[in-house]
């Protein structure tokens, strides 16, 4: 780019634009003259002083050149050049003066929002790279659209105007496109040119302003000689009103045929322009197709919106003629025609991560709704028994489980690295939920495992919250790291686990089960049941009715309800005779010794017993964390693996 040749071009073009300004003037106002010398012959028009003129002997150039054509000409030219006069008035002052006229806020030389000043930063920057004075900034606070112009006489006295929306929705490599382009437009001397323009055009506007208030019955309404006025007067009135709407409209349409054609080109030249400047062709078409996608395009909703059209970046009103701007998809095509392909499969792949995050989002609330102790129940879905889940794996919970595997905070996935720090792992998970027992009990592990004690200490400034939900899953992680203990290091654990659990003087099914557990797996030279050496119930009768009766407690209800429920239970496995054992009397050693016996029962018994518990836990489609863990627990000790289950898999009774 010749910056020299450019200037010289826009001086050239700017004495094109006087040139067809005064040619459109003269040819619009011989065409309303001629409008006016045919009014003057209709029948409205009596001998008045107007109509002295014998104009049947004359013709029009005669009429043209007679003192009523001059005057006519004369006032049809006054007009144009009133209108014009007053716009350079308003504009005289500079892009500063029409940012004001057009409720714009100066941003001056810094601001305290991180958008403000990255485009205070990017013109400096651009100005810098110019060797200009960089131009007054001004925001429009009010645009949502997306557009920017800048306004000026010359190359040192400029205003660059930015729309809100632009400012919210571009990024800083796109801002710097459009900075880019509007200083191309200063280098080029467009301002001139665009000022110009706009002088020219009011001219013609305000000669069709004047046109439409002499037409308007509303302009008498207001007199009190309103109704003097005879129907014959107001024609006559309107007989020159209507001649200077024609040429107004005639004015300010060839203006915007000019416009249309000089703005186009240099909008071509301003992209070029301004993707030599940043080196980054990318910028400019993706700033572009900003604009394009965007729900308010460029257009604003400013009252000049039309006058400043041919000044922006792309179209600020609809054009119901020509188009000041030519076509945002064949500018991008011109940088790179690409791009728009490109950013549509983008798009495309957007919208399937997005598809995909809520999905995940979806299974960890799952998660969270399952095992967290502030959402204490999960309303259930389905028709189906426990055993129609247990030995399956789904893509659900296979995704669910992945969900969860996310959650482990760093210091929890350490404990799966190390024996040690699994053993303090294991048994942090059992401090109770009070402050006070918690704080003793931390107390005392800390001088059972003085190696972890770092560890530990770690471990409590994590969210207490987190534990309940992940319990289980770093039970079954944790069990493999456990095993490679030595044998009275085990024995002790299991031992400590239980001191933990009775700290409160009682316990859970929940504890019971996971000392159970801890037990059947760790305990030195454990002998292990038979398996599927139990096929009659009466032989396990009171283990079963011992399982049974911890669901049933853990399940709450009055002592109606739960004899109710124990009844109806015992009568599905024949076992009429067995009672309902109290809470308090389910023994830890006696329940570990009953599901050790239990594990032995036969395929089709075992089916029968997790679907008798589990439709205890699942009568009223609410199922507690307690309740779920427990579950969890006894296929654990049962070996009966029951697969991770989001909520809306969770069986229900049938």
């Amino acid at each position: 780019m010749d910056f020299f040749e450019q200037q010289a071009q826009a001086k050239a073009a700017s004495k094109q634009l006087f040139l067809i300004f005064f040619l459109v003037t003269f040819i619009v106002v011989i065409g309303v003259d001629f409008l006016i010398y045919i009014s003057l012959k209709l029948p409205f028009f009596d001998n008045t002083a107007v109509s002295k003129v014998n104009i049947s002997d004359h013709g029009f150039v005669n009429w043209q050149l007679s003192w009523i054509g001059l005057a006519a000409a004369s006032v049809s030219i006054l007009i144009i050049a009133s209108g014009s006069f007053l716009r350079w008035l308003d504009l005289r002052t500079g892009g500063g003066g029409l940012a004001i006229n057009l409720g714009a806020r100066s941003l001056g030389f810094s601001s305290k929002d991180q958008k403000e000043q990255q485009l205070i930063n990017v013109v400096e920057e651009m100005a810098i790279a110019a060797g200009v004075i960089p131009p007054s900034i001004f925001i429009l606070d009010h645009e949502s659209s997306i557009n920017a112009f800048v306004a000026g006489y010359e190359i040192d006295d400029n205003a660059l105007i930015v729309t809100h929306g632009l400012l919210k929705n571009m990024n800083r490599h796109e801002l710097q496109a459009v900075v880019g382009h509007e200083f191309s437009h200063i280098l080029n001397g467009d301002n001139r040119i665009n000022i110009h323009l706009m002088i020219m055009i009011a001219g013609f506007v305000w000669v069709s302003q004047i046109g439409h208030a002499l037409t308007s019955r509303n302009a008498y309404r207001g007199s009190r000689s309103y109704n003097s006025y005879s129907n014959k007067g107001r024609q006559q009135v309107a007989s020159i009103g209507i001649p200077l709407v024609i040429l107004g409209f005639l004015g300010a349409f060839c203006g915007r045929l000019i416009r249309a054609s000089v703005s186009r080109k240099r909008e071509y030249l301003a992209d070029a322009s301004a993707v030599q400047f940043t080196r980054n062709p990318d910028s400019m078409a993706s700033a572009l197709n900003v604009i394009r996608t965007n729900t308010h395009k460029g257009y604003l909703k400013n009252s000049k919106a039309e006058e400043l059209s041919h000044m922006c970046i792309s179209p600020s009103k609809k054009s119901s003629w020509f188009s000041s701007h030519p076509p945002l998809e064949s500018r991008i095509n011109i940088i790179d025609d690409t791009f728009i392909k490109r950013y549509d499969a983008r798009e495309r792949k957007v919208e399937r991560e997005e598809k995909r995050t809520i999905e995940k989002n979806d299974k960890q609330q799952a998660s969270r709704n399952i095992y967290s102790a502030e959402i204490p129940n999960m309303q259930l879905a389905g028709a189906q028994h426990l055993h129609d889940v247990i030995g399956t794996i789904t893509a659900a919970s296979l995704a669910y489980a992945m969900s969860l595997h996310e959650q482990f905070p760093a210091e929890y996935k350490k404990a799966l690295q190390s024996p040690e720090q699994a053993k303090a792992m294991l048994l942090y998970l059992l401090l109770d939920d009070k402050p006070d027992l918690r704080a003793e009990q931390l107390t005392w592990l800390q001088q059972q495992l003085p190696k972890s004690k770092d560890y530990l200490h770690s471990l409590t400034m994590l969210s207490q919250g987190i534990q309940s939900r992940l319990t289980l899953p770093l039970v079954e992680l944790l069990i493999p790291l456990l095993k490679t203990l030595d044998d009275d290091t085990k024995k002790s654990l299991v031992e400590q686990a239980l001191i933990l659990a009775k700290w409160d003087k009682k316990l859970s099914l929940f504890e019971i089960c996971l000392y159970s557990l801890l037990k059947q797996n760790l305990q030195p030279n454990s002998k292990k049941s038979l398996p599927h050496s139990i096929k009659k119930l009466n032989l396990v009768a009171f283990e079963i009715n011992l399982i049974v009766c911890c669901f049933i407690q853990i399940a709450g209800g009055s002592d109606v309800e739960k004899a109710n429920l124990h009844n109806s239970t015992m009568n599905i496995f024949s076992l009429k005779t067995q009672l309902l054992i109290a809470k308090e009397n389910i023994q830890p050693n006696q329940l570990y010794t009953t599901l050790k016996k239990l594990k032995g029962l036969s395929p089709m018994l075992k089916r029968s017993l997790m679907d008798v518990c589990g439709d205890i836990v699942f009568r009223d489609n609410i199922v507690e964390s307690s309740e779920y863990q427990s579950l969890k627990l006894m296929s654990l000790l049962l070996s009966c693996p029951m697969p991770a289950m989001p909520p809306s898999n969770m069986p229900t009774s049938k």
